[in-house]
């Protein structure tokens, strides 16, 4: 059970962090076109979801 919900958790993580990439990939494009205020809100928000990714990664290595 524990390793079955151990995957279920890492598999979680990998797709929040190919999301924040696409995220990021979207702040920059707001970026260039000029939009930096929700260029900025975009790449905050996306950073939070990392930083939560990174803190279960770490969780899980204990």
């Amino acid at each position: 059970m524990a390793h079955s919900l151990q995957y279920q958790i890492t598999e979680s993580v990998r797709v929040v962090e190919i999301e924040v990439g696409k995220l990021l990939d979207l702040a920059a494009m707001l970026k260039d076109e000029g939009n930096d205020a929700l260029a900025t809100a975009v790449s905050s928000q996306a950073n939070k979801l990392l930083e939560a990714a990174v803190a279960l990664r770490i969780a899980l290595a204990s």
